[in-house]
């Protein structure tokens, strides 16, 4: 009885640490390795003039853009794999591209959004 005691203890401790291991997140998982970043330049589609102040979200990261950066944007951190990119700007519709693909270590270059005015000018 012993003997089947000290095995089925083995046997349980063997199998919580396999367990454990399973269940352990990818020592990368939150590596650099794991991220890429996205950049591009958001315009007005009547006027071709940058768009004063926007937000950009995608991949769970989210950046609001001033107006000194002239239009252009850049977000990092950005989980890999195909990511929805989503521009919202007060007086503009919001636009919505699914399909980015996030590459390990590298900057996906969008190009130029022209976002439609919804007030008409």
């Amino acid at each position: 009885m012993q003997y089947y005691t000290k095995l089925s203890r083995r046997a349980s401790v063997i199998g919580l640490v396999a367990l454990l291991a399973a269940c352990s997140p990818n020592p990368n998982g939150m590596g650099v390795a794991d991220f890429g970043s996205v950049s591009g330049t958001v315009v007005d589609s009547k006027t071709q003039q940058p768009i004063p102040q926007f937000t950009v979200s995608i991949g769970g990261q989210s950046r609001t853009v001033s107006p000194a950066s002239n239009g252009a944007y850049s977000v990092t951190n950005i989980p890999i794999g195909t990511q929805q990119l989503t521009i919202f700007a007060i007086g503009y519709q919001t636009y919505v591209q699914p399909g980015i693909v996030v590459l390990t270590n590298q900057t996906t270059q969008i190009p130029t959004i022209g976002l439609a005015s919804t007030t008409g000018l």
